[in-house]
């Protein structure tokens, strides 16, 4: 008797196996996805499938298919499902695109059904797009690359030099609840070539989108602000360059003007501070040691000189970290958590205050120090 279950279960084993595989070759896998919206208010999805390569073809078959549904979750496995031959596949999306309509409207809910499927990547790159989403999707790709991995690595760069956070499914979903800090998005916009010949269409990280509670507000950092605004933030990437005007000649405009640094260490302090009466105040201080990597006025550069552009450099970022801190107050987005410090050191005041309104009149009080340590070996 035990022979005989033993032997029968050998042969059902086998029979799975066989179905599993099957399954598997004819599997439509997702490498990218966009959300867009019609007139109708219903969610347009575009998604990029790569198909597995058959007997007859050695590379895979990428396409592009586009349904519209009242839901994410319709318009995908239902209506997109309905023109592939084959299951879909989720496991392989590496990016998730919402064009700036929609994410205007509601973040939570587009990524609720994608953040309980356990088959979703929750390290699916998100992203907003100024325009049309799915124009993205369909960029002319290079080789057998899909589109997804394309802006995958697009994203992965501007992360790797401070231009753009870490943003996946799995690290916003958590923060679109959190009632003591906002988010940011990186923001991508497509850019037409010149010459459809040689310059093809591109995307461009074109810096971060401001969010208030789940909510895209439309206020956006430039590239050189979200650098900096990560940076006070405590998240630097691998590498850090900013370039400043330091010379303003009346009528002149050339490179002997610009100072590029590569900022090699940062350290934020940032205390959060509640009046007597109800008056929130934020004192950030941000210091940074950088290297000079290019100033073309100067062929030597003496410890005077230094001096001048640690001033020069100081003042400017001063000025700009107080013109980020203006511009999250404008969009109410308190992407510095200043509302988790009161949580946290200040909870009976936090009780107390209404947030929505008392956000705009925080006093914000930066300062930004740099610290020039080397310059090269010209000298």
């Amino acid at each position: 008797m035990n022979r005989l279950a033993l032997l029968w279960l050998i042969v059902v084993s086998l029979f799975t196996g066989c179905s599993y595989h099957s399954d598997l070759k004819n599997l439509q896998l997702i490498y990218a996805t966009s959300l867009d919206t019609n007139e109708k208010n219903e969610i347009v999805t575009t998604v990029t499938i790569q198909s597995p390569g058959g007997k007859e073809r050695t590379v895979p078959i990428h396409e592009v298919l586009t349904a519209t549904g009242p839901t994410l979750q319709e318009s995908l496995y239902k209506k997109i499902g309905l023109q592939i031959a084959g299951p879909i596949g989720t496991s392989k999306n590496q990016v998730m695109l919402i064009c700036d309509k929609l994410a205007k409207s509601d973040i939570l809910n587009l990524l609720d059904a994608t953040f309980r499927n356990s088959n979703d990547p929750m390290l699916a790159k998100v992203a907003i797009v100024n325009g049309e989403a799915a124009e993205l999707i369909k960029l002319n790709r290079i080789g057998s690359a899909t589109s997804g991995e394309y802006l995958r690595k697009i994203i992965k760069s501007a992360q790797y030099e401070t231009v753009i956070p870490f943003v996946t499914v799995h690290s916003i979903y958590p923060l679109l609840h959190d009632r003591g800090k906002d988010g940011v998005i990186p923001i991508l916009r497509r850019e037409n070539g010149e010459d459809s010949e040689t310059d093809k269409d591109k995307a461009v990280i074109d810096g971060v989108g401001l969010l208030s509670k789940s909510k895209y507000t439309g206020y956006n950092l430039t590239p050189e602000q979200s650098s900096l605004f990560l940076l006070m933030n405590g998240k630097k990437g691998e590498i850090c360059i900013m370039t400043r005007k330091i010379d303003e000649t009346k009528g002149k405009n050339d490179l002997s003007q610009y100072v590029s640094l590569n900022i090699i260490k940062s350290s934020s302090n940032k205390k959060v501070m509640v009046s007597s009466s109800g008056h929130v105040q934020v004192q950030l201080q941000l210091k940074l040691k950088g290297i000079i990597i290019e100033h073309a006025k100067y062929n030597r550069i003496d410890k005077k000189l230094i001096e001048q552009l640690n001033k020069r450099f100081s003042e400017l970022l001063t000025e700009e970290a107080q013109g980020i801190c203006k511009q999250l107050q404008k969009a109410h987005s308190d992407a510095l958590g200043i509302g988790r410090d009161l949580i946290a050191f200040h909870p009976k005041e936090w009780k107390e205050l209404d947030w929505e309104k008392a956000y705009p009149e925080v006093d914000f009080k930066v300062s930004v120090s740099m610290d020039i340590i080397s310059h090269g070996i010209i000298n």
